[in-house]
């Protein structure tokens, strides 16, 4: 999930302006703590914004560390600050 959601914000601005608007909407939504990790990436797969996994590679939830999680929401707000 962490993974999926750093490389998204990796591909933000070559993505389309629609694409760039829901993005944007979903993780400042999580990086304001009005939605958890969880809800963020199960909303970025539903718009699909973020490519479903493939059913071979999924594994157990490995819990995120509160400094990765931290880490994210800051690294959220950075960007789409400048957007």
């Amino acid at each position: 999930m962490y993974k999926q959601i750093e490389q998204a914000l990796g591909k933000m601005d070559s993505a389309n302006e629609k694409t760039r608007e829901l993005m944007s909407a979903i993780l400042k939504r999580y990086a304001a703590d009005e939605i958890g990790l969880d809800e963020a990436y199960y909303d970025l797969l539903e718009e699909e914004l973020i490519p479903m996994p493939q059913r071979c590679s999924m594994s157990a939830k490995i819990p995120l560390a509160v400094e990765d999680e931290i880490r994210l929401k800051e690294k959220i707000r950075s960007i789409l600050l400048y957007k």
